[in-house]
């Protein structure tokens, strides 16, 4: 496995894992973390979009959709410009929630960027936004690979 490969999968492994202890007084698990942070953020999106903006296959965002409205930290309604899609609100466990996801994902920023310079975290920031450009590329095209 190519060396960037492997070290984006660890980080995301072991960042899941420290979200997922750290939510689990919450009742949320890492996966869903980032539906919270972007229903709070922009409240009404549907289903459709939510899928798109986090990049996950839309039966595993409805999945992950239905089980945070079964604990209560969302609703699902009618999409007031779409009858057949439905819209994603925030509940007050949503709100209560988003400061300490956010709170999570800080500190294991603050953890993995604690040994950089500020250099080097900027040139970090630089480089990771390059290969996200090119990773969204792929997903909103579904091109082939030269």
């Amino acid at each position: 496995m190519p060396i960037i490969t492997r070290e984006l999968n660890v980080l995301a492994r072991c960042g899941n894992q420290f979200r997922g202890e750290r939510l689990k007084a919450l009742s949320l698990t890492a996966p869903q973390a980032p539906y919270i942070l972007h229903i709070c953020a922009r409240p009404g999106r549907s289903q459709e979009e939510l899928a798109a903006a986090l990049h996950v296959n839309p039966s595993n965002a409805a999945r992950q959709l239905a089980r945070l409205c079964e604990l209560g930290f969302i609703t699902r309604e009618a999409h007031p410009h779409d009858k057949r899609q439905l819209a994603v609100y925030p509940t007050q466990k949503a709100q209560d929630a988003f400061p300490l996801v956010r709170g999570v994902n800080a500190q294991w920023h603050d953890y993995l960027t604690a040994e950089m310079t500020e250099e080097e975290k900027a040139q970090l920031e630089v480089l990771l936004e390059k290969l996200r450009r090119r990773a969204v590329l792929w997903d909103e095209t579904r091109g082939d690979l030269p």
